[in-house]
C-alpha cells in the first residue's frame, strides 16, 4: 500500500498560479487551494493534516501577511507551527519581506518561479516538518501505556488553563489511580499488572474527548485534562470511567478480578486560587482529593471544593453552610489541604445527609410546596438542584444541537 502523500494548501488569487503549482507539486503532494486569506483559515482549521502553506501576499478579503499572522497568533499548535512560504512580486519592498519575515515567514518564493523552486521548498519543509513531528511524538508518549507523558500533561495543561483565562472558560483536572496496586503486584506479578494499567488506560483514552488530554503520570496514576468542562460535566466524566472500569472482569490465570478506582477532581471554577495560579497549583488540589477518594469506602469521586467546604462547616457550625456562606466566612482556599480520615467519613455522611433530604421533601418540591420544607434543609438540597439544572439544560441543549447537525 502507498504511504500517505503530505497535504499542502496553495493561497492566490490567480487562478492560473493556483492551477500551476498545483500541476508542480501534483505528483508528490496533495493539494489544496484558496483565493484569500479568510478561506485559507477556514481549511487550516478543518483540516488537520495540512503540512504546508504557500500564500501570496496580495490578496482580497484577508491579504497573505494578515494570514500569516492570525496563524502565528493560533491558539491552535499544530496550525501556530506550520511552515508558511510567502509568494512575492516585483512590487513587494524588501521593508515588506522584513516585515513579513518579523511576523513568522518561514521562506520566500519569488515570482516568476518554475517547478523546481516549488518542489525544492516543499521538500524541504515537509520533511522538515514530519522529522520535527516524529520527535515531537516519541518525547510526548509514555511508552508503557501509550498515552501522553507528564511532560506533555503540564504543557498542554498550561495552555489550556491560559486560554481558559483569557476566554472566561472553565478547565478541570482529574486524577485517577487503580486502588491496591502494590498487592496486586504481589500476588499476581509484574506482566499482570501491566495487563491491569494498560487496560485502564486504553480505557480512559476512549472516554475523553478529542481536544481533551489523558496521560500517565506514575505507575497506576493518571490524569486528564478537560477544557472547557465545568466541575459537574467532569463529575459525570469522572462517573462514566468509574462504572466503565470497575465493570471490567479480567481473568488473570484461574483468578476472576474486578478492581476499583479512584478519582480526585479540581477545577478551576471551584477553586479560589489566585488568577497567577499555574496548572500545576492545580494538580496539587486533584492530588488531594484523590488522596481523599482513595480513604473513602468505594473509592468515591471527590472534588476538591466538596471536600474542603466540609471541612470549614464541620469546624464553624453544627448545621449545613450554603457555598456562598463558605465563601463569605473562609476566602481563599489554601494551597494544600491534610486530609483526614474524619474529613473523608463527614464528607460520605453529607452524601447520605443530603439523599435522606431528598427522599423526604422531594414530593414538597415536585408539587410547589416550597414553604412546607424547613429552613435548615434548604442549603443541603440547593447544590445538588443547581447542579442538576446545569446539566439537564448542557444535556438538552447538546442533544439540539446534535439533531440540528
Amino acid at each position: 500500500m502507498s504511504a500517505k502523500k503530505t497535504e499542502i494548501l496553495i493561497v492566490d488569487d490567480s487562478a492560473t498560479i493556483c492551477a500551476t503549482m498545483a500541476k508542480y507539486l501534483g505528483d508528490e503532494y496533495n493539494t489544496h487551494t484558496a483565493s484569500d486569506g479568510e478561506e485559507a483559515w477556514k481549511l487550516l482549521q478543518d483540516n488537520e493534516a495540512i503540512s504546508l502553506v504557500f500564500a501570496d501576499m496580495h490578496m482580497p478579503v484577508m491579504n497573505g501577511m494578515l494570514l500569516l499572522q492570525t496563524i502565528r497568533e493560533s491558539d491552535c499548535e499544530r496550525i501556530a507551527n506550520i511552515p508558511v512560504i510567502m509568494i512575492t512580486g516585483h512590487e513587494d519592498t524588501e521593508a515588506a519581506k522584513r516585515a513579513t519575515h518579523s511576523l513568522g515567514a518561514t521562506d520566500f518564493l519569488s515570482k516568476p518561479f518554475d517547478e523546481v523552486d516549488i518542489l525544492s521548498r516543499a521538500r524541504s519543509y515537509c520533511s522538515l516538518n514530519s522529522k520535527i513531528s516524529e520527535l515531537e511524538q516519541e518525547s510526548v508518549y509514555d511508552s508503557r501505556t501509550g498515552l501522553y507523558n507528564n511532560r506533555m500533561l503540564i504543557d498542554f495543561g498550561n495552555k489550556t488553563l491560559s486560554f481558559g483565562k483569557r476566554h472566561n472558560m472553565v478547565t478541570s483536572i482529574m486524577y485517577v489511580e487503580i486502588a491496591d496496586i502494590q498487592k496486586y503486584k504481589q500476588e499476581l506479578g509484574e506482566k499482570a499488572t501491566d495487563t491491569i494499567i494498560s487496560t485502564v488506560a486504553n480505557l480512559l483514552d476512549k472516554s475523553i474527548r478529542k481536544e481533551e488530554l489523558a496521560s500517565h503520570i506514575d505507575e497506576a496514576r493518571f490524569a486528564a485534562v478537560l477544557p472547557n468542562t465545568k466541575a459537574f460535566k467532569a463529575h459525570i466524566v469522572a462517573t462514566r470511567v468509574k462504572q466503565t472500569v470497575e465493570n471490567l472482569t479480567f481473568e488473570i490465570g484461574q483468578q476472576t478480578l474486578n478492581i476499583d478506582i479512584a478519582i480526585g477532581i479540581c477545577s478551576s471554577e471551584d477553586s479560589d486560587q489566585s488568577k497567577d495560579a499555574s496548572f500545576e497549583d492545580y494538580c496539587v488540589l486533584a492530588s488531594h482529593a484523590l488522596t481523599a477518594s482513595l480513604e473513602t469506602p468505594n473509592k468515591r469521586i471527590i472534588r476538591y471544593d466538596e471536600t474542603y467546604e466540609k471541612k470549614v462547616s464541620d469546624e464553624s457550625a453544627s448545621t449545613p453552610i450554603a457555598k456562598s456562606d463558605v465563601a463569605k466566612t473562609e476566602g481563599n482556599v489554601p494551597d494544600t489541604h491534610d486530609f483526614s480520615t474524619a474529613d473523608v467519613t463527614n464528607a460520605v455522611d453529607d452524601e447520605q445527609d443530603s439523599a435522606d433530604a431528598f427522599t423526604e421533601f422531594f414530593s414538597c418540591i415536585l408539587t410547589g410546596n416550597y414553604r412546607t420544607i424547613p429552613v435548615e434543609f434548604l442549603p443541603t438540597l440547593i447544590e445538588p438542584l443547581e447542579n442538576f439544572l446545569e446539566y439537564a439544560h448542557a444535556t438538552v441543549n447538546d442533544e439540539k444541537q446534535a439533531s440540528a447537525e
